[in-house]
């Protein structure tokens, strides 16, 4: 992160919710009631950057710890339409960098060491799930299991080293052959799969409105199409938007992929594109097809893994497969892509025994990738005061609303739980310029592509 924050372009590129195509988006209703844009000279004691789920938690967690603080948020375009809106709404354990940790910690007996570990890595879950059921969020909230399938040899000795670990912390986990398998999707493609007993699913979208609900509900002003253009670092940050400033003695950078719009973790947090579709809802005679009565969701192990779950109403939603990063970190829409076809084509294969059905929806989402996929987060500016979190690299639902606990906690001056230092400041892997990048990450996603093959 560079010592000055000043950057001459708005911090944008989310498409607007009306024009995304995204299933999310679209059915998680409208705003009630609407915000406004930040007109006008304000101050306050935090101001957050980035209306996501790390902006929505950090908000939340300073607003419960520090009511008289007053707390404002700004969002480039909608609360929520970024990632935070548009991703799988898969809630999985771990953040990523933490499973080796543990598998070696389980291996070596240290049984205590490795759940406490699990426990910090994975905290983000235990998060969401408490807001829901404190608060009765409406967000289609599932505690169900996940099936993660192998498609080599390699991957079923990985997901066998997986299953000891789990097994090991204390969570169920179950190896599936093909033909157990062969009720949902085509055995022939995958060596089996492992059931695990943790996470769950939510609709993102939904999440997104309801936590906005409650943060607003603790006197959090937001201020929605009101992208920073241009943040001053010092002892008093000030934030300059298109009709507007704040000033205030700390910020919450809290905008994951489209941090480098700002000049920050240029080329050390990429703004990576995933494509996902969704169809229209199957009857309950094609779930009984598909045996799908468990409602669990199935996911493989290859970096860039294919995704499937189901929708409150039963609408399958099939995301990933590929990533794509464009020249200098453009941001795109994704309207009629060639990946839509390669997804559609996926679907059939993987379920080989589900009538035809209709696609309804397809959408780009926006992922932020480190290169060596963890996250950080810490403290940086000249005064200390910028507070930020960001290179989820996919795994974001809960490690989003775990970060915003964790910047609470630095931002109260509280130790962090010490499980957490791997992640703690720390200096991303810088990534070459243009066009060195670009040409970069298409030969890295051929060596992922032949690793995956092994």
């Amino acid at each position: 992160m560079p010592a000055t924050t000043q950057h001459d372009h708005a911090l944008s590129g989310a498409p607007h919710p009306s024009a995304s195509g995204c299933f999310w988006l679209e059915s998680a209703g409208s705003e009630n009631p609407p915000l406004q844009d930040l007109r006008g000279e304000h101050s306050a004691d935090v101001a957050i950057v980035g209306g996501g789920y790390t902006g929505l938690s950090a908000a939340l967690h300073l607003a419960e710890t520090f009511p008289d603080h007053r707390i404002l948020l700004l969002e480039a375009v909608r609360v929520g339409c970024g990632a935070s809106g548009q991703n799988s709404g898969l809630v999985l354990p771990f953040i990523h960098g933490a499973e080796k940790t543990v598998r070696d910690l389980v291996r070596a007996q240290r049984t205590e060491e490795a759940r406490q570990v699990y426990r910090e890595t994975s905290a983000g879950i235990d998060i969401i799930e408490r807001l829901v059921s404190a608060h009765g969020l409406d967000c289609e909230w599932e505690r169900v299991d996940s099936v993660r399938a192998a498609l080599t040899d390699r991957q079923q000795r990985r997901l066998e080293r997986d299953r000891e670990m789990y097994t090991g912390l204390g969570v169920e986990a179950e190896w599936l052959t093909p033909a157990e398998l062969r009720p949902h999707v085509d055995p022939t493609k995958y060596r089996g799969a492992l059931r695990i007993a943790a996470g769950g699913m939510v609709h993102p979208g939904k999440l997104a409105r309801e936590v906005r609900r409650l943060v607003q509900a603790h006197g959090v002003q937001i201020y929605q199409d009101s992208p920073a253009l241009e943040i001053e670092p010092g002892s008093t940050v000030t934030i300059r938007t298109p009709a507007g400033s704040v000033r205030a003695p700390a910020l919450v950078l809290a905008t994951n992929a489209y941090t480098g719009k700002l000049g920050m973790f240029r080329r050390r947090i990429l703004p990576v594109h995933s494509y996902s579709i969704a169809t229209e809802p199957l009857s309950d005679a094609q779930i009984e097809t598909l045996g799908w009565h468990d409602r669990q969701s199935f996911l493989d192990v290859r970096a860039f893994f294919e995704l499937f779950r189901l929708t409150r109403d039963n609408r399958i939603i099939h995301s990933g497969g590929d990533a794509f990063y464009c020249f200098n970190g453009a941001v795109l829409d994704g309207k009629g892509h060639p990946d839509y076809a390669r997804l559609e084509r996926a679907l059939r294969r993987t379920f080989p025994s589900l009538p035809p059905v209709s696609i309804t929806h397809r959408w780009v989402g926006h992922v932020g990738l480190t290169l060596d996929m963890a996250p950080t987060f810490g403290v940086h500016g000249p005064a200390q005061n910028i507070f930020f979190a960001g290179g989820y690299s996919g795994h974001g639902v809960p490690v989003a609303f775990l970060a915003g606990r964790l910047l609470r906690d630095l931002y109260a001056g509280e130790p962090l739980p010490p499980a957490l230092d791997f992640i703690r400041d720390r200096r991303l892997p810088p990534s070459p310029p243009e066009p060195l990048l670009s040409i970069g990450f298409a030969l890295y996603k051929r060596y992922l592509r032949w690793a995956d093959s092994r």
